[in-house]
């Protein structure tokens, strides 16, 4: 009889949990919009591993650098296809792109059909080869051949990364925060003109520094822009993806608004002109496609934009060179979709072997080995151990002289990596502690489908090239262009688009309020019955 009681109790507990969560739905049925259906992978092998393997393949994989190509990388890659071949049958090609031709290079190999098995979307991209059948779905692939590679992973972080419910990448792990916008300058000249850093608080305490350096360092520029302008560091909304539609201080209650159009923007705009005017910023920098730290290595210029996090500056100084300081201009640490989603591994449409490359992601996060021949190349040649988890230049080799350098987000997972003399020993564990700490986006975990407003997001992104780095980077006049900037915004489609990332963002806020709304009604009142059962 007890048993029976404990199995009509679970049964009605059952019931209510069923009926309380419809009660959870949306009450008005023309509002209502159901969930997408649930992943099925079209992508799940039905061989086994050893079936897939029995033949050799060659793994294609596109990744960007920010200068040269390193000297060593066939050398690093030779490393990397000994492993693979022993454990997958597979070697590797590291197809190293210029950052500057990056995006463009993977929409000519992608359409081309070109071989390209396995390539890292930055930012805005990784939404738009989804939309474009760039990418493959991952769900079934991972499933099969990717669990070390899942383990690796707070579940969270992979949820941010699917879209209509399907999985098309998976993150680079790293900082998943914005950084804390500020400028890094030389130290040997902040120094050297006794300039206080507590003075600086915004952008206009900004002023008298470059004006310091302008009037007594004439060879240098005391901001450098290139590659990366102020306003990809000096963010104060969350982008909610490609910053067509933004959420201003990452909260308004959730209200999409156009940031080209916000006072903010234009007052931004205004200080980069005025500091363009008085020669405070490089001449070419509308044009420039150098990263700024290489203009500081080349003691060119004096100071840029960065957000300031975790090893932030500390990798700086290792790649330039040179000893820099730090001030913020604004405060405070954020976390967003946008920053999980910053750097993406996927798998190209065009690959012949999907299994197989999957194989390969799966070695890249979970394989210490791998990963830090990605990272930091051979040992012996590009560094050497110092300790069992730390590693430096061999003697006579530095930054500039060393034969291969990749970033550690470039790596699939550099958690697993040594880490640098010099740095915390528990840097890596301090970088996840960054993410737990950082302030979260109201919209974090969010991700738009730009599928429905694809045409518009192309013909956008097409005036943002026109517009946006010439206004960024202080070389004209808001009051001549800004009108002009947001009249052809708008007969580009950004109003839709907008009305697009709204009506997800309320769906998806629903969605999260339903869950909430089962913790509350179900869940707690039923920990009590549930524990006497």
């Amino acid at each position: 009889m007890r048993k029976k009681t404990k199995l009509v109790s679970m049964v009605l507990v059952t019931i209510m949990f069923m009926g309380l969560i419809s009660a959870c739905s949306f009450t008005k049925d023309e509002e209502s919009q159901s969930l997408p259906e649930a992943s099925t992978s079209t992508n799940t092998p039905a061989s086994s591993q050893d079936d897939i393997t029995k033949d050799p393949f060659e793994i294609a994989i596109a990744m960007p650098i920010f200068g040269p190509v390193p000297e060593d990388i066939q050398l690093v890659q030779d490393e990397i296809s000994k492993i693979t071949k022993q454990k997958i049958n597979a070697t590797v090609k590291l197809l190293p792109i210029s950052i500057g031709a990056y995006v463009q290079q993977m929409n000519l190999m992608n359409s081309s059909g070109e071989k390209l098995d396995m390539y890292i979307a930055l930012g805005p991209a990784y939404n738009m080869d989804v939309a474009s059948g760039k990418y493959i779905e991952l769900d079934g692939l991972l499933e099969k051949y990717g669990q070390d590679l899942k383990s690796q992973f707070d579940p969270a972080y992979l949820t941010s990364a699917r879209i209509n419910e399907k999985l098309y990448g998976v993150p680079a792990l790293k900082d998943y925060t914005t950084g804390v916008p500020g400028v890094a300058m030389r130290k040997d000249l902040v120094e050297k003109y006794k300039i206080d850093l507590a003075s600086i608080q915004s952008l206009d305490d900004l002023d008298q520094v470059f004006k310091t350096i302008k009037d007594n360092e004439p060879n240098i520029t005391p901001l450098g822009i290139g590659l990366s302008g102020p306003m990809y560091q000096y963010v104060w909304y969350d982008k909610l993806g490609d910053s067509f539609g933004v959420l201003p201080n990452y909260d308004n209650g959730l209200k999409v608004e156009n940031l080209y159009e916000s006072q903010e923007y234009t007052d931004t705009l205004n200080t980069l002109h005025r500091w363009f005017k008085a020669g405070y910023i490089n001449k070419d920098a509308a044009t420039n496609m150098n990263n700024p730290g290489d203009m500081i290595k080349a003691n060119k210029t004096f100071a840029f934009f960065m957000g300031n996090k975790p090893d932030a500056l500390e990798g700086n100084i290792r790649s330039i060179g040179k000893d820099l300081v730090f001030a913020p201009v604004k405060q405070g640490d954020y976390s967003t979709t946008s920053d999980i989603l910053f750097a993406m591994w996927g798998i190209s449409a065009n690959s012949a072997n999907p299994e197989r490359t999957m194989m390969f992601m799966n070695l890249l996060y979970s394989d210490p080995t791998i990963a830090n021949l990605m990272l930091y190349g051979v040992e012996g040649k590009h560094y050497v151990k110092v300790s069992s988890t730390s590693i430096d230049y061999p003697s006579g080799i530095n930054a500039a002289t060393v034969g291969y350098t990749n970033y550690f987000w470039v790596v699939g997972n550099p958690f697993i990596t040594f880490t640098f003399e010099g740095q915390p020993v528990d840097h890596w564990v301090q970088i996840k502690q960054t993410n737990t700490d950082a302030i979260k986006s109201k919209a974090l975990g969010f991700s738009f489908n730009s599928d429905p407003v694809k045409t518009e997001i192309t013909a956008l992104n097409n005036v943002l090239t026109q517009f946006a780095k010439i206004l960024e980077s202080g070389t004209v006049a808001p009051a001549d262009k800004i009108e002009e900037f947001n009249t052809k915004l708008k007969a580009a489609g950004i109003e839709k688009v907008i009305a697009e990332k709204q009506k997800q963002l309320d769906e998806w806020a629903a969605s999260d309020k339903s869950l909430e709304c089962v913790i509350e009604l179900v869940v707690k009142p039923l920990v009590g019955p549930i524990i006497t059962l």
